[in-house]
C-alpha cells in the first residue's frame, strides 16, 4: 500500500511528541512492507509565490527509506505562537501541484497529523480522486491558534466564544519571521550555538508566562478567530476519519466540533519497550520526577507549590527536574535535558513520576515511559494517558489543586508504592509501536488485515 503522511517535517528540523509518533509509525509501516511518504510545509517565497513540491532525497530513518515532498509556498506554519494575519492561513492556491503528486505517488490513503500549512485545495483534491483521509488530533491547534487552550493560569474560559482571542495571539510572530523560519537557511542553522541559544531564551520565556497581557492591542475580534476555526472545521469535514488518542481529546474536540467519523487508539512511541520491574521502595525517603518543562500549563508551578506545603510538613523526599528552576528549593535537584538512553537510568532513580497538567493533554507519553518502567504515577484528570492506566497503578487528580497533589504525596508510604508496582508489573499493558500500527491501519484506513 502506499501511504502519505502529511505533517510538519524530518527531524532535525523538527521535533516534538507529534513529529516523534509519526516518524515512529512511518517506520514502522515501511517494515511492514508499505510505500510511505511525507509532504511538509517548506520554504515561502517572497517573490514567485506559486505551489510547488520539491522533491528531496529518501529520508533515511533507522535503515528505513521514507520519500520526502517539500512543499513550496504552504500555508505559514504558526506552531504555537498564534496567528495574527487570518486571510494568510486560510488562501485558497492553485492545487495543480498537489493534484500531479496524487497522480505520480498514488496513495491509497492520506494520514493528516496537523493542519499547520495545509492548503484545503489539496485536501479537496485528495477527496475529489476518492482517497481516504485520516486525520489525527495530536493537539487543539484546530480549536485554538495558540495550540493549548490555556491562558492567565487555567483552561481558557472562552474557547466556545473566542471572546480572548484577540488578546492572546496578539503575541503572534510576523508573517516575515515565520518565512524565516520555514526557510532552507534556518533549518540548517537551526541547530547551531547561537540559534539554539536564542530558541532557548525565547522558548523559556514563553513557556514560564502564565498570563497574558490584558493590555495588548487587539489583532483581531471574535468573529474572525471564529471564521477560523470554520476554516479548520471544514477541513476536519473532509476527513474519512478523526483519531483521537484519548477520550480526553474526543470530548475537547467534540465540545467545540460536530465531526465525522471517529475513533480512539493510544499512541505509542519506538523508544518504549516492556521494561517492567519489581522496585524497591524505603521507608525513609521518597523520591518524586517531574519530567515537564517548567511551564504554568503542564502544572509545574503548581507542583511546587504542593511541594512547598509538604516540605513544612515533613523533609524527606526530593523532586528531581530537568531544567533549571527559575525558584529554587532545597528539595528541588536540576538535572539536564534527557535522551531516551538515559530512561532506565532516569526511573530506576524515581520513586513516582507526577503529571500535573493543567492544560488539556491530548495524551502524555512520559505517563507510558514510567509505568513501562514500573514506576507508578500521579496524573491530573487532564492528561489523556488515564486512559491507558489500569485500577492500582497510580492516581488520578481530577479538578487538581496544590492541597490535593500535597495530601495524596503526604500520605504514600512503601506499602502503597510496592502494590501499585506490584499492580504495573502483573496488569498494565505497554503498547508496542507494531501495535498502534495494526490498529491505526484497521480502524483509520479501514484496512482487512
Amino acid at each position: 500500500m502506499n501511504i502519505l503522511h502529511y505533517a510538519l517535517g524530518f527531524p532535525p528540523y523538527r521535533s516534538g511528541g507529534l513529529t516523534k509518533l509519526c516518524i515512529d509509525l512511518m517506520e514502522q509501516q515501511v517494515k511492514e512492507g508499505h510505500t510511505v511518504a511525507m509532504l511538509w510545509p517548506g520554504q515561502m517565497g517572497v517573490v514567485n509565490q506559486k505551489v510547488a513540491i520539491k522533491k528531496h532525497e529518501n529520508a533515511k530513518l533507522n535503515g528505513q527509506s521514507i520519500l520526502s515532498f517539500e512543499v513550496i509556498n504552504p500555508l505559514p506554519v504558526s506552531l504555537d505562537e498564534g496567528i495574527a494575519d487570518i486571510a494568510a492561513f486560510t488562501k485558497n492556491v492553485d492545487a495543480e501541484a498537489y493534484r500531479r503528486l496524487l497522480d505520480n505517488f498514488q496513495p491509497d490513503v492520506i494520514h493528516v497529523h496537523t493542519l499547520m500549512g495545509l492548503h484545503k485545495n489539496f485536501i479537496e483534491v485528495a477527496k475529489d480522486k476518492k482517497i481516504r483521509l485520516v486525520f489525527t488530533a495530536h493537539d487543539f491547534f484546530p480549536i485554538c491558534p495558540k495550540v493549548t487552550m490555556f491562558r492567565q493560569g487555567a483552561v481558557c474560559d472562552s474557547v466556545q466564544t473566542c471572546e480572548s482571542c484577540g488578546v492572546c495571539n496578539a503575541t503572534a510572530l510576523s508573517l516575515n519571521k515565520i518565512k524565516i523560519l520555514q526557510s532552507p537557511i534556518y533549518r540548517k542553522l537551526k541547530d547551531s550555538k547561537v540559534v539554539k541559544k536564542i530558541r532557548k531564551h525565547h522558548r523559556d520565556e514563553y513557556l514560564t508566562e502564565s498570563t497574558v497581557n490584558v493590555a495588548a492591542v487587539l489583532v483581531g475580534i471574535a468573529d474572525d478567530y471564529k471564521k477560523l476555526r470554520s476554516y479548520y472545521y471544514s477541513l476536519l469535514n473532509l476527513m474519512d476519519m478523526i483519531h483521537y488518542n484519548s477520550s480526553v481529546t474526543k470530548k475537547v474536540y467534540e465540545s467545540v466540533f460536530d465531526l465525522p467519523n471517529s475513533c480512539i487508539i493510544g499512541i505509542t512511541h519506538s523508544d518504549i519497550k516492556d521494561n517492567r520491574k519489581v522496585k524497591d521502595y524505603s521507608n525513609d525517603y521518597l523520591r518524586i520526577r517531574y519530567l515537564g518543562p517548567q511551564s504554568g500549563a503542564k502544572g509545574y508551578p503548581l507542583l511546587k507549590l504542593a511541594l512547598d506545603k509538604l516540605w513544612k510538613a515533613q523533609q524527606r523526599f526530593c523532586l528531581d527536574v530537568h531544567f533549571v528552576p527559575m525558584e529554587s528549593a532545597p528539595y528541588i535537584k536540576s538535572h539536564d535535558r534527557y535522551s531516551y538512553a538515559e530512561l532506565e537510568r532516569i526511573f530506576d532513580e524515581t520513586d513516582i513520576l507526577v503529571a500535573p497538567s493543567i492544560l488539556y493533554e491530548t495524551f502524555g507519553f512520559t505517563v507510558l515511559e514510567a509505568l513501562s518502567y514500573g514506576v507508578p504515577v500521579i496524573i491530573s484528570g487532564n492528561v489523556g494517558a488515564k486512559d491507558i492506566l489500569v485500577d492500582g497503578a497510580g492516581i488520578v487528580i481530577e479538578d487538581i489543586e496544590a492541597e490535593k497533589l500535597c495530601e495524596i504525596l503526604q500520605g504514600l508510604t512503601r506499602q502503597k508504592l510496592e502494590l501499585m508496582n506490584k499492580v504495573i508489573v502483573e496488569s498494565q499493558p505497554i503498547m508496542r509501536m507494531e501495535d498502534m500500527s495494526r490498529q491505526i491501519e484497521k480502524e483509520c484506513y479501514g484496512w482487512k488485515l
